[in-house]
């Protein structure tokens, strides 16, 4: 089970850093042509574009399972992963995270307690515990879209 957070206002003030974490991030693309964008660095890994998409695509998945709480959320209804295009990059990841914003807004606190089935493993979890799962998702591919940046900028 992911680390159940249960206090929104810290939720909040992280998807805070998250937005301006994305932001810097995206400032830095602005600049870069689409060969670099899509450049893996490494070969077999992904470029920045493909980890935006994907930051974004997992957000919206994990937050599928949450509005479907406590069922399961039928694969078939999963969203489908944004092009590799830095504006439906930017356009996916604003989405995703109003979606996120409005879903803690719209329920009292309690919710981040209640009981989620995640994964393929249908695990039991909580809708703090998938929101952890969501925030320390974005961090682990964060540090990799930066360090390629890097790269692909020539730092």
């Amino acid at each position: 089970m992911y680390a159940p957070l249960q206090n929104r206002d810290d939720i909040l003030r992280m998807f805070v850093d998250m937005i301006d974490h994305r932001q810097k991030i995206l400032d830095r693309c602005i600049s870069l042509p689409v060969a670099k964008l899509n450049d893996p660095v490494y070969p077999g890994t992904w470029g920045v574009l493909e980890n935006l998409s994907h930051i974004a695509w997992a957000q919206m998945l994990m937050l599928g399972w949450i509005v479907r709480r406590p069922n399961a959320f039928p694969r078939e209804e999963y969203p489908k992963p944004c092009p590799h295009d830095l504006d439906a990059c930017r356009t996916a990841l604003d989405e995703a995270m109003t979606a996120t914003i409005a879903l803690l807004k719209e329920n009292p606190e309690t919710v981040l307690m209640e009981k989620c089935v995640f994964g393929k493993a249908l695990t039991e979890q909580t809708v703090g515990g998938i929101i952890y799962h969501m925030i320390e998702h974005e961090i682990a591919h964060r540090a990799f879209v930066y360090h390629k940046l890097a790269k692909v900028e020539g730092k």
